[in-house]
């Protein structure tokens, strides 16, 4: 079966969605600021085995903005009817990146019954820091003032490493365009729900689902200190660390993620 690109209606909105293959649900939640296409080589790779799921989110790709908050719990809502709507009754293995991560968390706290097992890449447990959100507010001033294109360069040294910037400027190429053709108030209104988002460190214990967590070696926003921590605190999770990667492991380094997610699997 070929890659398929709809739209369906989900909470009020139309979501863009890529579904491609058979076999067991693989759901890919992308990161922030951008969209299911920084999963293509996972696509493309799983396919073959798995019915992959990508959506964009509310707000980004081509799904319908809300404007002002959306919050991390509203995403987990979306992918939850989401998944109503193409009918996928079975459990579904979440693979989110970053703020993909702090929806997943979510999703875990009100639909646990849907998880099978959770590939969580280059993103934490805990709440924003007062720095933090003093941050992301002045990104959120900065993108309706200015659009996205006054973020999209100053993003990518935290996105990605100085190798992967170096070596293969097709990914910066696509992080910019990804980063540049997402609306305004779509960016603004993710960024509020970040910066409002729950602290799940104390209840990491009780995720008792087979989890992986990646992350790459030279990540910035999300080190790899961070992710061994939160590895220690849940009962069933492996780390696998990404040599030579950013924030955006799985566009910087996709086979050897893929072939590691791949293990994983087949081991739960």
């Amino acid at each position: 079966m070929g890659q398929r690109l709809m739209h369906q209606s989900v909470n009020g909105i139309k979501m863009n969605v890529c579904v491609s293959g058979s076999g067991p649900p693989l759901l890919f939640v992308h990161g922030f600021p951008l969209n299911h296409q920084m999963w293509q080589a996972q696509i493309d790779w799983f396919q073959n085995h798995f019915t992959v799921i990508a959506p964009d989110l509310r707000g980004f790709g081509t799904s319908e903005i809300t404007p002002g908050t959306v919050s991390m719990k509203q995403h987990a809502d979306d992918l939850n009817a989401l998944l109503d709507s193409l009918k996928i009754v079975e459990p579904v293995i979440f693979c989110g990146l970053s703020m993909g991560g702090y929806i997943a968390w979510e999703f875990w706290s009100h639909f646990p019954e849907r998880l099978r097992a959770f590939i969580l890449c280059d993103t934490r447990s805990d709440s924003d820091s007062n720095e933090g959100i003093a941050t992301r507010l002045k990104m959120v001033d900065l993108v309706l003032k200015h659009g996205p294109e006054s973020i999209s360069s100053s993003m990518i040294p935290n996105l990605i490493s100085e190798v992967s910037e170096h070596d293969s400027p097709t990914i910066t190429k696509s992080l910019m365009s990804m980063i540049e053709s997402t609306d305004r108030e779509g960016i603004a209104a993710s960024q509020r729900g970040m910066a409002e988002r729950k602290n799940f460190i104390d209840k990491l214990t009780d995720i008792r689902i087979p989890t992986m967590l990646v992350v790459g070696s030279e990540d910035r926003l999300t080190p790899p200190d961070v992710m061994k921590l939160m590895c220690s605190s849940l009962p069933h999770a492996e780390y696998c660390e990404v040599p030579g990667a950013g924030h955006m492991s799985p566009m910087e380094a996709p086979i050897f993620v893929n072939q590691a997610i791949e293990a994983f699997l087949a081991a739960c």
